[in-house]
């Protein structure tokens, strides 16, 4: 009768350990913009964005984009930055993710003006020039792997080239 209760506890436990534990975000990749050139306080300011996306990351809705400055009046030092979580990650692991990606961008990227890194489920970029309302055309890389589009286009050609084969003209 005793080690029901017991039974039941541990089986509870477990359940929730289970169901509260985040998996590791998977890197994917990432980008450096590698200067000699980085100061103390735009190092400092790159600190201040990082702490703003963790705290941001739990409260938004899983993006946004700010700047920080040391209000030294000729901007220098100013840090632009954002962050998105994919569409379906919100609160505690949004943060798990941009925790994990800020952590490797401050390992990676130490001495940067730029940089950027994607996992599977976020995205954290910084530089020191405003990029809001730009198209970035680099960096870029080929996630997929040219043979699985290769081996995809020509999967789909061929089902194309079947189906137009047996169709007969009336």
């Amino acid at each position: 009768m005793l080690t029901n209760p017991i039974r039941v506890s541990l089986s509870f436990m477990l359940l929730l350990f289970i169901t509260t534990s985040a998996q590791t975000p998977i890197y994917m990749n990432s980008f450096c913009d590698n200067s000699t050139l980085v100061s103390s306080s735009y190092k400092a300011n790159v600190d201040t964005l990082f702490s703003w996306l963790l705290t941001d990351s739990y409260e938004s809705d899983g993006y946004n984009y700010t700047s920080v400055n040391s209000n030294n009046h000729n901007n220098d030092d100013a840090v632009y930055g954002l962050y998105s979580c994919r569409y379906d990650i919100t609160g505690y692991f949004c943060r798990f993710c941009i925790n994990s990606a800020s952590s490797e961008l401050t390992r990676r990227c130490s001495s940067s003006v730029g940089a950027i890194i994607w996992y599977d489920i976020c995205i954290i970029r910084f530089t020191n020039q405003s990029f809001s309302g730009q198209v970035s055309l680099s960096p870029i890389w080929n996630t997929t792997g040219t043979r699985k589009i290769k081996s995809f286009l020509s999967k789909e050609m061929d089902s194309v080239n079947l189906s137009t084969a047996s169709v007969t003209p009336s």
